[in-house]
C-alpha cells in the first residue's frame, strides 16, 4: 500500500499496512495540508508583490516554491506527533508561533490589497502634503541664498553710486568756485581755498572709487553667476524630491497609510485583527485534526509506528551485543597469544609440554579466522 495522499499528512506505507483503519482520515488530512500549501502559496506570492512593489505576475515563481516549503514543514511537524500527549502539546506550541507568523507575513500584505482603495487615497493626501512641504523647504533655503547674493550686489552697487556721487559733487563745487559765481560758496570766482578744498576731495573720491571698482565688479559678478546656479538647483532639487516622494509606494509606506486608516476608521482596525486570527485558525487546522484524533482514538497509527520503532531498536541492540561479545572474544584470544609468545620467548615452553600444545592449537584456531586488526565476520554467539 502505497501513503498517497496520506504522505502529506507524515504517514509512511509501510505503517499504514499495518493499520489500514487510519488512511482515510490520513489521505484526507493529506488533501487538506495541499490545499492549504496552494492558498499559502497564493497569500505569499500576493505578499511578495507588495513587499516588492511589483505585479503579482512578476513573482509567480514564490508559489510553487512555498507551497512545497510549506508540504516539508507540514509532514515532518505531522510526523512528529507520537504517544505522548505531553509531547505532543509541546510540539504544538512551535506550530503555533509558526502560524503566528505565517498570518503576519501573509496577512498584512493582503490587507493592503483589500483597502488598497483606501490606501491610495491616503498616500495621495500625504505625497501632495510632503511634496508641498519639501517644495516650501527647498525654496526657502534658496531664496535665502539668491536674496544674500542679492543684496551684495546691491551693497556693492550702492557702495560705487555712492563714491561716484561724492566724485561729481566735488566736482561740481569746485567748478563753482571757479567759474559760477551763482553757485560758489563765497560768490567769488577764482580758485581760492574752497576750490582747492572741492578739488582734493574729488580727486581723493575718485581715487577711492577707482581702488575699489575692480572689487565691486568682481563681487557682483560672482554673485551674479551664483543666482543662475542656484536657481537651477533649486528647480533640480525640488523635481527630484517631488519625484522621490511620488515614488514612495512600497510596503512599509503602504503600511503606514493604513496604520492611519484604521486610526480614522476603529472598524477598519478590527476588520484587519479578526483577517490574521482567521489566517493563524485556518493554518492550524491541520494540527487541530491530527490532536483532536489523536485524543479520540489513541492513536493507532502512532503506537503501530513506534512498535516497529521498537522492533528496530531490538535490532539495533541485538547487533551491539554481537559486537561487544565478538571484541571481547578476539581481545582474550590476542592476550592468551600474547602470554603464548612470552612464554615461548623465556624457554617455559620447553617446561610445559601441556601448554605448548594448547598453544599450537589456539595458533590453528586463530589461523581459521580474521587476522587482529582487520574487519571480523559476524559469527553467532554460540561459537
Amino acid at each position: 500500500m502505497r501513503a498517497g495522499w496520506a504522505w502529506f499528512a507524515g504517514s509512511d506505507g509501510f505503517v499504514l499496512r499495518q493499520v489500514p483503519s487510519e488512511t482515510s482520515f490520513l489521505n484526507g488530512l493529506g488533501m487538506w495540508v495541499v490545499g492549504m500549501a496552494v492558498v499559502s502559496g497564493f497569500g505569499m506570492t500576493v505578499a511578495a508583490s507588495q513587499w516588492w512593489s511589483t505585479s503579482i505576475t512578476s513573482v509567480v515563481w514564490v508559489l510553487p516554491l512555498w507551497a512545497v516549503l510549506y508540504c516539508l514543514i507540514e509532514r515532518l511537524v505531522l510526523k512528529s506527533f507520537g504517544t505522548s500527549w505531553a509531547w505532543n502539546l509541546a510540539l504544538a506550541i512551535p506550530r503555533f508561533a509558526l502560524s503566528l507568523a505565517i498570518a503576519l507575513v501573509i496577512g498584512l500584505p493582503m490587507a493592503q490589497v483589500i483597502y488598497s482603495g483606501s490606501i491610495n487615497d491616503e498616500l495621495s493626501k500625504t505625497t501632495t502634503a510632503r511634496i508641498h512641504e519639501a517644495t516650501n523647504q527647498i525654496t526657502r533655503t534658496y531664496e535665502a541664498k539668491i536674496a544674500a547674493a542679492q543684496k551684495a550686489i546691491a551693497g556693492a552697487q550702492a557702495k560705487e553710486a555712492s563714491l561716484q556721487r561724492q566724485v561729481t559733487n566735488s566736482r561740481f563745487l569746485a567748478d563753482c568756485e571757479a567759474g559760477l559765481a551763482s553757485c560758489s560758496q563765497t560768490h567769488k570766482l577764482g580758485r581760492g581755498p574752497y576750490y582747492k578744498r572741492d578739488a582734493r576731495r574729488a580727486a581723493a573720491a575718485a581715487a577711492e572709487l577707482k581702488r575699489a571698482r575692480p572689487q565691486i565688479a568682481a563681487t557682483i559678478a560672482a554673485n551674479r553667476r551664483k543666482i543662475p546656479v542656484w536657481e537651477a538647483a533649486e528647480e533640480s532639487q525640488v523635481a527630484n524630491r517631488v519625484a522621490t516622494i511620488k515614488a514612495d509606494r512600497d510596503f512599509l509606506a503602504r503600511q503606514a497609510a493604513l496604520d492611519r486608516v484604521e486610526k480614522a476608521s476603529p472598524s477598519v482596525k478590527k476588520y484587519v485583527e479578526f483577517f490574521l486570527v482567521f489566517l493563524i485558525a485556518i493554518d492550524l487546522v491541520a494540527i487541530m485534526l491530527k490532536l483532536t484524533h489523536l485524543f479520540s482514538t489513541g492513536g493507532a497509527y502512532e503506537r503501530s509506528d513506534a512498535a516497529l520503532r521498537a522492533n528496530d531498536l531490538v535490532e539495533v541492540h541485538r547487533l551491539q551485543e554481537r559486537a561487544t561479545v565478538l571484541t571481547r572474544r578476539i581481545t582474550l584470544e590476542a592476550r592468551a597469544l600474547e602470554d603464548a609468545d612470552e612464554r615461548r620467548i623465556r624457554g617455559e615452553t620447553s617446561l610445559d609440554p601441556d601448554l605448548e600444545s594448547d598453544e599450537l592449537r589456539l595458533d590453528e584456531h586463530l589461523s581459521s579466522r580474521a587476522s587482529i586488526g582487520s574487519p571480523a565476520t559476524a559469527t553467532p554467539l554460540g561459537d
